[in-house]
């Protein structure tokens, strides 16, 4: 796409179309850097925003998948243990028969045990580690 370097004030810039910030997910900052003769531009994350595992419900099949690729087995299971049936249901549509079998299985049997509660917050902060992941890809 070709955009025009336009006035702005006393210096020079481009209008960057909303369809494509949507696109790449850029709020009102972002890190701008020059490398071997580019400028790239990358969002900020503000550090105090952690998205909770609720966010995954709200996600589609493909930012879903991306996640799922960066989480372990056991942190999803645990992560999914008394989790909300919106968010359990968006998980197991991007699993594969076999494994969406093993998970539902594992998750159902595990949310009857007792001293969980540790476990289950340790898998949903590295759950939503990887959600951050996805997000800035």
């Amino acid at each position: 796409m070709r955009i025009p370097i336009v006035d702005i004030g006393n210096s020079k810039g481009i209008r960057i179309p909303q369809a494509i910030l949507r696109q790449v997910s850029f709020s009102d900052d972002v890190d701008l850097e020059i490398v071997d003769g580019k400028i790239v531009l990358r969002r900020l994350v503000d550090p105090s925003t952690v998205p909770e595992l609720s966010a995954l419900a709200s996600m589609d099949d493909q930012m879903i998948q991306r996640t799922l690729r960066k989480v372990k087995g056991t942190d999803l299971i645990t992560s999914l243990i008394g989790a909300d049936q919106k968010i359990k249901e968006a998980v197991y549509r991007n699993l594969s028969v076999r494994v969406c079998e093993y998970v539902q299985s594992t998750v159902t049997r595990l949310e009857h045990g007792d001293a969980r509660d540790l476990l289950i917050e340790q898998s949903r902060n590295a759950f939503s580690e990887a959600i951050m992941s996805a997000l800035s890809e």
